[in-house]
């Protein structure tokens, strides 16, 4: 594995600008995105993600030479149609280990809602009333 330094972010060079791109038909091509994407700046990289038979899973990374070309291309490709499919693209965000467990935390577990949670502090959804978590959100 090549050591990629962390930036003053604390992310690696290989996470900064990136965009997730969903929603793409299972039939577009690495070179299809590239070319999607070519208006709004510098593409350095992009990436299909794939299932373990290797088809498509309809949605692909896109890593941009700097954070301009990122905005620009989440302002022109979010909620446009591409196939007859609408794209929702987003910026990557910071995967920390604390940031994940916290994440899967934040929604409720519906078991415990209805009392037949009983997983205690093993569960990994979040033990409160479906209505406090409507409330906090």
């Amino acid at each position: 594995r090549v050591h990629d330094p962390p930036t003053s972010m604390g992310r690696s060079s290989r996470e900064l600008h990136k965009v997730i791109v969903v929603g793409l038909p299972t039939t577009s091509t690495t070179e299809d995105l590239l070319k999607l994407v070519k208006p709004y700046g510098n593409a350095l990289e992009a990436a299909h993600a794939v299932d373990a038979e290797g088809k498509p899973r309809g949605f692909a990374f896109v890593r941009f030479a700097d954070a301009d070309a990122q905005q620009a291309a989440i302002a022109g490709l979010d909620k446009s149609d591409l196939g007859g499919r609408t794209l929702n693209v987003r910026a990557v965000e910071d995967r920390s280990a604390g940031a994940a467990s916290a994440a899967a935390k934040g929604r409720p577990c519906f078991d415990f809602a209805r009392g037949k949670c009983s997983r205690g502090a093993a569960c990994k959804w979040a033990h409160v009333k479906v209505a406090d978590a409507a409330a906090a959100s």
